[in-house]
């Protein structure tokens, strides 16, 4: 039998945040829809908008309302584009762990009361680059450490995506007929590949990272559910962690299935989204720094070490127009059984294995060519036959091994 792995939702300890890193984000373009945590630095470009949607859920003690942008260190206005202005919606408020080089402020140049601006200091309340805010948030509030145990946090991502590598594969491809693809192991690219859930449990697909960029389309005949997610596990190991990914066109499911398809990317250690089209569930890469360069949408929650939403100016040769990120947390508690066997099945045991004393001696398989010892000599009847030399005993007697 295999062992059953209970993994339960990998994103907990998340706080509601659809972004979170554990170290540095670049915030290029153009906007995410829900709230994002930081555990490093955070820079950003001309233009981008936090929590266009939803602050999210979480509440620092003491504030009116939640926090949608939440940065662990410190703001990098230097790295940040000159023009920046990162906006952030539905009066979610900002925390910022590291003060160094910042001030908030809600009083305009004229001594105004106005929306609070997180700015570099001393540069004054309409500077850029600057971080906006869309409600007065006390000044005091701003600048806060130990909301979030980043590397506590990560350290159990870690974990957890290790744990769902183990997940033994459930789910067949097939083609649009419903014949399983002959070669799942070696993907032509261009596969247009169908796949089939089943109900009331974790569906597990393992790919490497070749045969899923050799899926140019991935159709679903079943929608995944809190009751039946989807596990797709990536294996990046041939290219040494380092993976760039064309996504496939995701036909049958939308955003509203995207809460139950998560991406688990526990080996890779740098991903980089190239092209491809609108990605439907949660990408799991705690490992990874992640650089998106595609303009198309990222439905789920992003869990990784690094992110680059779009580098801008002076990076990789940006600006680059990735595309947003809408908030679809992932709503699904995952068990499967891992790959292996752990308890080995015994080589049989022989049912009798040593004779019992009660046994006779066992009778030869084979002829006997001499006597047997418990045969009484036979008693002549006739004349004394003349005797006849014994055969040598060659062993055939032992063989049926």
């Amino acid at each position: 039998m295999l062992a059953p792995v209970a993994i339960g939702n990998p994103v907990e300890g998340n706080n509601g945040f659809g972004v979170v890193t554990e170290s540095d984000a670049t915030l290029g373009s153009t906007e995410s829809e829900g709230p994002v945590a930081v555990g490093g630095d955070l820079t950003f470009g001309d233009g981008y908008n936090v929590a266009l949607n939803t602050a999210g859920t979480f509440t620092a003690p003491g504030d009116a309302s939640p926090t949608a942008l939440l940065v662990g260190a410190a703001v990098d206005y230097a790295g940040s584009s000159p023009s920046g202005v990162l906006r952030v919606e539905q009066g979610g408020y900002v925390k910022v762990g590291d003060a160094t080089g910042s001030e908030a402020l809600s009083v305009d140049s004229n001594g105004a009361s106005v929306n609070t601006h997180v700015v570099a200091s001393g540069a004054g309340y309409d500077s850029t680059p600057r971080i906006e805010l869309a409600t007065q948030q006390p000044d005091d509030s701003v600048f806060q450490t130990g909301l979030m145990d980043f590397p506590s946090l990560f350290t159990t991502y870690r974990d957890r995506a290790d744990l769902m590598a183990t997940c033994a594969n459930t789910v067949t491809l097939s083609d649009a007929s419903g014949v399983p693809l002959p070669d799942p192991d070696n993907l032509p690219p261009g596969t247009q590949a169908y796949i089939d859930l089943a109900p009331g449990a974790t569906n597990v697909l393992r790919l490497t990272g070749a045969q899923l960029n050799n899926i140019s389309d991935l159709t679903f005949r079943d929608r995944p559910t809190s009751d039946t997610p989807l596990l797709i596990d990536v294996d990046t190991t041939a290219t040494g962690g380092a993976f760039t990914w064309n996504t496939p066109d995701m036909a049958g499911v939308s955003g509203a299935d995207a809460p139950y398809i998560l991406w688990n990317f526990a080996d890779a250690i740098s991903i980089t989204i190239a092209e491809g089209d609108s990605l439907e569930g949660t990408i799991y890469a705690p490992r990874a720094d992640l650089t998106d360069l595609d303009p198309a949408n990222i439905e789920g929650d992003i869990i990784v070490r690094s992110l680059v939403a779009g580098p801008i100016a002076g990076q990789s040769g940006g600006p680059v127009n990735a595309g947003e990120i809408h908030y679809f947390p992932f709503d699904a508690s995952l068990t499967c059984d891992d790959g292996t066997d752990p308890t080995p099945t015994p080589t049989p045991t022989p049912t009798d294995p040593t004779p019992t004393p009660t046994d006779p001696t066992p009778t030869p398989t084979g002829p006997t060519p001499t006597p047997s010892p418990t045969d009484p000599t036979p008693t002549p009847t006739g004349p004394t036959p003349t005797p006849t030399p014994t055969k040598p005993d060659y062993g055939y007697g032992h063989g049926g091994h």
